[in-house]
């Protein structure tokens, strides 16, 4: 089971997506959830290497460099890539905190879509108090 989510640099949780089958690829999630009218192009949009090809929808889109086949990266691309990990490390130390409600990872034998949906929303939601509350 899949979701997508976005997150800040703070790890905060501001969107999760419904509920997807695991063989789904991440770009055509995107694609479905239709993100591209619901993102301001004023913000920065960090994605992962599952998201390549999407610098056609969104221009202002900041993926790391891929290590081409037979060569090396560039130093300049090594440090690219080293300032988006210390922002995408932050990212994904948020969907951490919301998985450490183990219904969220655990296998769940309630098959109804809209209930994992809810639990998903749900462990965003505390997930958030808990990053208001211990500040």
């Amino acid at each position: 089971m899949k979701h997508l989510c976005i997150a800040t640099s703070t790890t905060e949780v501001l969107y999760a997506s419904r509920y997807y089958p695991g063989i789904m690829h991440d770009k055509t999630m995107l694609v479905e959830e239709s993100q591209k009218e619901k993102l301001s192009s004023k913000i920065k949009k960090l994605f992962d290497l599952a998201f390549i090809g999407i610098e056609t929808d969104y221009p202002d889109a900041v993926l790391p460099n891929k290590k081409p086949k037979g060569k090396e990266l560039t130093k300049r691309q090594k440090q690219q890539n080293r300032k988006i990990s210390r922002i995408r490390v932050k990212v994904e130390n948020s969907f951490a905190g919301v998985k450490r409600l183990r219904i969220v990872y655990n296998v769940c034998r309630i098959k109804r879509d809209d209930f994992i949906d809810l639990v998903f929303d749900v462990s965003c939601g505390i997930w958030n108090y808990y990053l208001v509350n211990s500040m």
